[in-house]
């Protein structure tokens, strides 16, 4: 609900008031002649894109997901995780990382977070701490 207030005035004498004017309006037409481009411009664009284009194949990577189910310092803890997720979940492809002073143990490569989150959670049941983690994923080229 408004509430109003018991302020009022009128301030329509301090209004403009526009002359009323007896000249006719009359459409003009906007000329819509184009202008030829010339090589200079285009030559431009297509060094910029070349440029781009060379900038970007060194970059073979998108955003994608992961699930982290074991993260310490014990290799041999890793290992057996490792083998548990090979022989139980072949298809995440279960991947053993060392990033100082820690191994990783990831499974699979989702390029959206719906799906990495419907395979956490056939997977929170046997590790509680299984988490999805934002990764670089490579882009797989088509065969030409």
């Amino acid at each position: 609900m408004v509430q109003r207030s018991a302020y009022e005035e009128d301030l329509s004498v301090y209004r403009l008031q526009l002359a009323q004017s007896n000249v006719p309006i009359v459409p003009t037409k906007i000329k819509t002649d184009s202008v030829a481009l010339t090589g200079g411009i285009t030559f431009e664009i297509d060094s910029i894109s070349r440029l781009i284009v060379a900038q970007n194949k060194g970059l073979n990577m998108r955003d994608g997901f992961t699930i982290q189910v074991y993260s310490g310092t014990n290799r041999d803890e890793a290992l057996v995780v490792q083998n548990f997720f090979q022989e139980q979940y072949p298809e995440l492809l279960p991947n053993l990382t060392y990033l100082q002073p820690s191994y990783r143990v990831k499974l699979g490569k989702f390029h959206e977070k719906l799906a990495a989150t419907r395979a956490l959670n056939n997977i929170k049941s046997i590790f509680p701490k299984s988490i999805v983690i934002p990764e670089k994923l490579p882009i797989i080229e088509p065969d030409e």
